[in-house]
């Protein structure tokens, strides 16, 4: 007959408080990884967002120069097309990627309505010369939709003089104020 070494212990039925513990500090661990992570994202879309208006315009302007013709960036509720005139014709440039706008960020933006009708523009935009000259211009862009009002922390801003200087806030995706 074969001897039970453990006839004295009883059997464990559940879990011990020690062991309890380590599983809510690890689901907590988890969680406080998760809820991080996803606010980092907004973060990087924002930055990546603006990092793409900036090459954008700035290719534009390069193009503009290099080929001695009018461009124009007309920004509209999908994202930022870009014209160029040739021809005696503005058309949609085959040179220029259409810059969709990243899902979930709304925007507005601020062009000059007497300027585009003086001019004769297709649409307001901002316009660059093969000088190296840009219109100036802004873009404020969010997390959100259209109808939603931002919360101050979460636009951001980016604005540009007639050098294609942008605002130095907005290199590091400082948000606007007030």
């Amino acid at each position: 007959m074969p001897l039970n070494v453990h006839k004295g212990l009883k059997k464990q039925a559940g879990f011990t408080l020690i062991e309890l513990m380590v599983v809510v500090v690890i689901v907590s661990v988890v969680t406080s990884i998760s809820i991080l992570s996803l606010g980092s994202s907004d973060q990087k879309k924002r930055l990546s967002q603006q990092n793409q208006i900036k090459t954008l315009l700035t290719f534009v302007r390069d193009q503009s120069t290099f080929d001695r013709k009018l461009y124009l960036v007309v920004p509209k509720k999908e994202g930022l097309t870009t014209y160029v005139f040739s021809d005696n014709v503005w058309k949609v440039s085959p040179k220029v990627d259409f810059l969709a706008w990243q899902p979930g960020l709304a925007f507005r933006w601020t062009v000059d309505d007497v300027f585009a009708d003086k001019q004769q523009l297709p649409e307001a935009g901002w316009m660059a010369w093969p000088t190296g000259d840009v219109l100036e211009g802004e873009i404020v862009f969010w997390v959100g939709d259209w109808n939603t009002k931002p919360k101050k922390e979460d636009r951001v801003r980016v604005s540009w003089d007639g050098l294609l200087r942008f605002d130095s806030a907005t290199d590091t995706a400082t948000q606007e104020g007030g």
